[in-house]
């Protein structure tokens, strides 16, 4: 389903959070990201401030919601505390540093 060699970083059930995930392990969803989205997301965790929501994963590991903060977490090296969620979804097929930000 991911990259080769890829393992799914998840092991916590459906509905419980699973806390201190290396970003990097998880899949994108999307296909790109909006710059002004992810500096916003990249000055809140700099500041140490709370997202409202949290961060969405599926079990296989592929993001439902949170890409922006995923990606300025990885570029940062911060990991991250993700809701585990039922909803399915496929990877885009790239990693979070490698989605292109327009």
């Amino acid at each position: 389903m991911g990259p080769l060699g890829w393992v799914n970083p998840i092991t916590s059930p459906i509905g419980q959070f699973q806390r201190g995930l290396d970003p990097e392990q998880l899949l994108p969803s999307r296909d790109d990201l909006v710059r002004q989205r992810l500096e916003f997301q990249r000055r809140l965790l700099q500041s140490g401030q709370q997202r409202s929501t949290p961060i969405k994963v599926t079990y296989e590991g592929v993001i439902w919601d949170g890409h922006h903060t995923i990606r300025a977490a990885a570029e940062l090296g911060i990991r991250v505390d993700v809701l585990v969620v039922a909803q399915r979804v496929p990877p885009s097929g790239q990693t979070i540093l490698q989605l292109p930000v327009r």
